[in-house]
């Protein structure tokens, strides 16, 4: 099917539909219900197809694409995000397409397959705005916010602000839970002293709190010793 189009109508996106389905692998839809539970509809389409997909949708009309009424399968919403971090704007358009992403996430690869990089050029802006996200009724929209202080903002300049954070969402919800132990275990390797004193003293709920000290463990970038020392900071539950 061509995806570099001039225009999308409706007609044109359930033809798209079609294309989509002839893509799906039975087996490797199987694997990922597997690993990826809450999701009632999937093609079984792998990942670097579905960002080949949007890559050529993209080289085209975008916006007629984004316009058109869509289905709620896992790949639809993944190459749709797919698209939305890959369109060149300003920052405003950035984080209204971001939202807009946002709010469709149901699953952990939904969320974790999209990154907005050109937040790369907006840090400072997209951190008086981080608070729709990680404040979130939708625990779904608070993971992709930690997902993206995650990969953003583990600098020196940022960290202690990303901390503040983490300390301040108590979720019990576990996918924002997990995200908040990889951001941990991955700002222990980046920004090692201020990240063990954090999990020396923080109001993460238990769960969390040691999940990120698993993490950290299961880390190849924490050295032996840090690992020994954490360990001994693991909350009996």
């Amino acid at each position: 099917m061509e995806l570099k189009r001039s225009s999308w109508t409706q007609a044109d996106y359930a033809e798209y539909i079609e294309y989509l389905t002839s893509l799906g692998e039975e087996d490797y839809k199987e694997f990922n219900s597997k690993l990826i539970p809450d999701t009632p509809h999937a093609y079984g389409i792998r990942v670097p197809v579905l960002r080949k997909i949007a890559k050529e949708i993209l080289k085209g009309n975008y916006a007629e694409f984004i316009s058109c009424k869509k289905g709620d399968y896992h790949e639809e919403i993944i190459i749709e995000g797919l698209v939305l971090c890959g369109i060149k704007c300003e920052y405003p358009d950035m984080l209204s397409n971001m939202k807009y992403f946002a709010d469709k996430i149901y699953n952990w690869a939904i969320c974790d397959t999209v990154s907005f990089k050109g937040l790369k050029k907006h840090l400072d802006e997209f951190l008086d705005d981080i608070d729709y996200f990680v404040y979130n009724t939708n625990p779904w929209v608070q993971r992709f916010g930690f997902g993206c202080l995650m990969e953003f903002y583990l600098t020196e300049k940022y960290i202690e602000r990303v901390l503040e954070y983490v300390n301040s969402v108590n979720s019990d919800f576990y996918y924002v839970e997990m995200m908040q132990a990889w951001l941990l275990a991955t700002a222990a390797a980046k920004q090692r002293d201020i990240t063990i004193a954090f999990l020396e003293n923080n109001n993460m709920n238990d769960f969390t709190h040691n999940k990120s000290i698993q993490k950290m463990r299961e880390s190849y970038r924490i050295s032996k010793e840090d690992k020994e020392y954490i360990l001994t900071l693991k909350r009996t539950v």
